[in-house]
């Protein structure tokens, strides 16, 4: 079902996170004036022309990339390549999903803030690292998020930042398992229910309990993520209901780490045992930028004094995974959303990692395609 609000709405929902990100007001007044389109059971399709896209622009690009992917304009799917339903491993581009989670959580009362102690749920914690003054009991959930925890690292919380996937394995494992009292067979429940799918409309059902994925680690497909990207770019409001606290959702887009906030020096230290497992990855394996919170990656000035994505609009955010290869972006100025997993299949892993130091300027080139395959001023 298509719905539409009234401007007042839709300035306050959708252009929230714009605004918390300092974007120009000319965006805030474009988008304003937008229809507020949602996909019901299925999603709605218009022209790739109704949108201010070239169809043949978007199939030479579709199929010079490869992989599967789709792109959303007002709300509606406009062209989608590849298997849109399938059901598969989307690396770090599901890590915003965590970040939606753990809000949710705290917006819910199962969490009292960010600032709560971590340890609270994983007592554990609070052995490791004797001689380091045990300092992971000062981990909170926003130092999980910000990835300035030091677990596993020397540094105390908040002192460094280590892009590390054994803390984003620790935050899975304490969100699913202790937070939300649920064993690992039952974790869909919470990406399936009413914080989430039940809401949105899941047409995949996406899955953290996959027997080829590390444990919590979820696999969804295109469409799915598209919309869940869909609800990010109108602010945390779907079809009329808000989904996430104003403030909370202001907190989950506000704009990457401070600059000076530096990287760890990468010197080891205590962690639980095995069965706090990584989400998949190493535990210090790109830098901040300054362009990157809550596992989103914002389209900001970098220590060089670029953009993250030199040809991107300014409002642009996005995740990303194995280096940008998979990735939902939302691009407000344009009211787009696109998805990609996989694309360029063929290439080496070295020519998209780290993303920040490689994957970035390729995100910045699949970007620059996209939007050269506009026409017109989109309808």
């Amino acid at each position: 079902m298509n719905v539409r609000f009234g401007r007042r709405w839709m300035a306050f929902g959708a252009l929230a996170a714009w605004i918390a990100a300092g974007v120009a007001g000319s965006i805030s007044q474009a988008l304003a004036a937008r229809r507020s389109i949602y996909p019901g059971q299925h999603w709605s399709w218009k022209a790739p022309e109704e949108a201010g896209f070239s169809r043949h622009a978007l199939h030479d690009f579709s199929q010079r990339v490869g992989g599967t992917g789709c792109l959303v304009h007002g709300g509606e799917m406009i062209y989608a390549w590849g298997d849109v339903t399938f059901r598969g491993d989307v690396a770090s581009a599901c890590k915003p999903i965590y970040a939606h989670l753990v809000l949710q959580a705290v917006q819910d009362g199962r969490i009292e803030s960010l600032d709560e102690p971590v340890m609270r749920w994983v007592p554990e914690l609070a052995e490791l690292n004797a001689d380091l003054d045990h300092k992971d009991r000062g981990i909170t959930f926003r130092h999980l998020l910000r990835q300035n925890s030091g677990y596993g690292f020397q540094e105390r919380p908040g002192a460094a930042f280590a892009y590390n996937d054994f803390a984003t394995g620790l935050l899975m494992w304490t969100l699913f398992y202790r937070v939300h009292d649920l064993p690992p067979a039952r974790y869909d429940e919470l990406l399936n229910g009413r914080e989430l799918g039940a809401v949105l409309g899941f047409e995949d059902r996406p899955t953290a309990t996959h027997p080829n994925s590390p444990r919590g680690r979820i696999r969804i497909s295109a469409r799915d993520l598209a919309r869940f990207m869909l609800l990010y770019l109108r602010g945390g409001v779907w079809n009329g209901q808000r989904l996430m606290r104003a403030d909370l959702f202001r907190e989950a887009l506000g704009g990457g780490l401070p600059h000076a906030l530096p990287r760890t020096a990468g010197v080891d230290a205590e962690m639980l045992p095995p069965v706090w497992k990584s989400f998949g990855g190493g535990k210090d394996e790109k830098n901040h930028l300054g362009c990157l919170k809550n596992y989103w990656w914002f389209n900001q000035i970098t220590p060089d004094g670029t953009r993250l994505l030199a040809d991107a609009p300014p409002g642009t955010f996005f995740g990303s995974g194995y280096g940008g290869r998979f990735a939902m972006v939302a691009i407000p100025e344009r009211d787009l959303v696109a998805v990609w997993l996989g694309v360029y299949p063929d290439l080496d892993k070295s020519a998209w990692s780290p993303f920040s130091e490689v994957g970035r300027f390729k995100v910045n080139e699949l970007l620059r395609e996209l939007l050269a395959a506009r026409t017109e001023a989109a309808r």
